[in-house]
């Protein structure tokens, strides 16, 4: 049986380090806000896939000098306030990647902190299996999830599966 599971202003496919930034910048703004992963944790390579503190490794140029801050440079500032990152190695041998060491189990439980913080709703364990299209037009996904399967319809909806699942259902061009 297919339930109505809610209507948003953005609902965000993915819940890796692209798309958790996706639904803080957009729960940021005051649009209502769901996350969806199919995992039951947050933070793709960050947190579990990849090594601790790859996305913080182009934040400085070779001088360096720091060039990218914004949700990034936010979450390591917050981890190392609270004892959970080193501060970053700036080192003239590798140039402008630089290595930034954080606790990849804090980072995940931040996330979740920051994401319940700025309201952003999240499903977690959920597959989404299809999408709701009129016309032309991306209005929702369908979820399979823990309490069955449910449609969740979307002002916007912004794929960030890693491997572009939500586009190719939709038919879009890439």
């Amino acid at each position: 049986m297919l339930h109505y599971y809610g209507s948003y202003d953005f609902v965000v496919c993915g819940g890796g380090t692209s798309g958790v930034t996706a639904a803080v910048a957009s729960a940021r703004t005051g649009a209502k806000t769901l996350l969806i992963e199919r995992t039951g944790q947050l933070g793709g390579q960050m947190n579990f896939s990849g090594p601790p503190g790859f996305s913080y490794a182009y934040l400085f140029n070779a001088l360096h000098e720091q060039v990218i801050a914004g949700f990034a440079a936010e979450t390591h500032n917050r981890l190392l306030e609270m004892g959970h990152a080193l501060p970053h190695t700036l080192t003239d041998w590798r140039g402008s990647y630089v290595f930034s060491y954080v606790d990849p189990d804090r980072w995940g439980l931040l996330i979740y902190q920051i994401l319940t913080e700025e309201k952003a709703e999240m499903m977690l364990h959920s597959l989404i299996t299809d999408v709701i299209k009129e016309n032309n037009t991306l209005k929702g996904v369908v979820v399979e999830h823990p309490s069955g399967r449910s449609i969740v319809l979307a002002k916007v909806v912004i794929d960030c599966t890693g491997e572009r699942e939500i586009g190719y259902q939709a038919g879009a061009p890439v």
